[in-house]
């Protein structure tokens, strides 16, 4: 099979704030992971150009380039709404629900100049680890070359709307994995990354990130919003993905996790994750994206993929800044002051049970 790798990235997210894309004033908290400055009316596509704007300028690769790959190039869009505020305002159809996920998709497409097929991952809140996950699979199965992947969310107010009937939003800033947590801030962003054989990687002598080693999905089978609480099924998840990658969960050395804040995930995380290293003599360190930008709904796994890619360059780890109370004493919440990370993992559980993890190896050169 063939070795995959990531060479270029590109992300937009936003930071939890007062919300000013809509009239948060009748919902449990006004704060939202926002981003600043973005169209009004076309905050997606925004966020889609940009995102894959950055991601071909890192990766030194132009539209062109990606066209000449032909079919050997696919596109795997994650997403959970897929939708723009005013559709949303008008929409009155189920159908017009896939419709708009597809032109989203094809108009990421056809910005980055993929001429092969465009695969859409809808998985709920596991949609863009899902996405990378299946480019991976692709890949290294030799049914293409190389894949733009990634997801992208917008902040609509039929999503803020949404999970306040759930009574699932914090009260102020959410705080993962804290005795004290409350709920969820929504967020927006997106992520896209250029996934492609060692082998092309080598004969363009592109920068490489990272090696992805290990993909696995599943479902629950549960319940339509409420995780299976004693996190059985989110352990064989994280083991599936640690033997498919051929590494032990001791070689792990950061975890991103799901980490939503809510009083169900985080316990139930929490549960896979003291099974997961029990008796371990090695824990890595876990934190969640989402106390930073909050949580993008389908787009997260993707936008938590690059904050792991950022850590992995930089040695800086990413940080819960509202965690004083963690869930587990064992030392895996503990933020250690720089990290060396060569192994990690991230996870994606989203509604109705779906769920993707994705286990990567940094770059080093052999």
């Amino acid at each position: 099979m063939n070795r995959v790798v990531i060479t270029g990235m590109g992300a937009l997210n936003g930071e939890i704030k007062p919300c000013t894309v809509f009239d948060a004033a009748g919902l449990s908290t006004v704060r939202f992971g926002e981003i600043g400055g973005l169209d009004g009316k076309n905050r997606l596509h925004e966020i889609i150009r940009r995102s894959l704007g950055d991601m071909l300028s890192d990766a030194g690769l132009t539209s062109a380039d990606i066209s000449a790959c032909g079919t050997d190039c696919r596109m795997f869009f994650g997403t959970l709404l897929a939708r723009d505020s005013a559709y949303l305002e008008h929409s009155r159809s189920g159908a017009d629900t896939l419709a708009s996920m597809n032109e989203f998709a094809v108009y990421a497409a056809e910005l980055v100049g993929v001429r092969g097929s465009v695969d859409i991952s809808s998985a709920s809140c596991a949609a863009g680890t899902t996405a990378i996950g299946m480019a991976f699979d692709f890949i290294r199965n030799g049914l293409c070359k190389c894949a733009v992947a990634g997801g992208a969310e917008e902040l609509t107010q039929i999503a803020g709307y949404g999970f306040n009937c759930l009574k699932s939003l914090s009260r102020d800033v959410c705080n993962p994995y804290d005795v004290t947590r409350d709920g969820i801030n929504i967020g927006e962003g997106g992520a896209f990354f250029m996934l492609e054989t060692l082998e092309s990687a080598r004969s363009r002598n592109a920068k490489i990130y990272c090696e992805i080693l290990g993909f696995a999905s599943g479902n629950d089978a549960y319940h339509a919003t409420s995780p299976e609480p004693t996190g059985e099924e989110a352990y064989y998840l994280m083991m599936n993905a640690l033997d498919d990658a051929g590494i032990t969960a001791g070689q792990i050395d950061y975890i991103n996790g799901h980490g939503t804040g809510t009083i169900l995930n985080d316990s139930m995380e929490t549960n896979a994750l003291k099974r997961l290293y029990d008796g371990a003599e090695r824990k890595p360190f876990v934190s969640s994206t989402k106390a930073l930008v909050g949580h993008c709904m389908g787009a997260s796994g993707a936008i938590e993929l690059a904050s792991v890619l950022r850590s992995m360059q930089t040695g800086e780890p990413i940080v819960m800044p509202k965690l004083n109370e963690p869930l587990d004493d064992s030392g895996m919440f503990a933020v250690p002051e720089s990290i060396d990370m060569e192994y990690a993992l991230s996870n994606s559980f989203g509604f109705a049970g779906n769920s993707a993890c994705i286990v990567l190896r940094k770059w080093v050169g052999e």
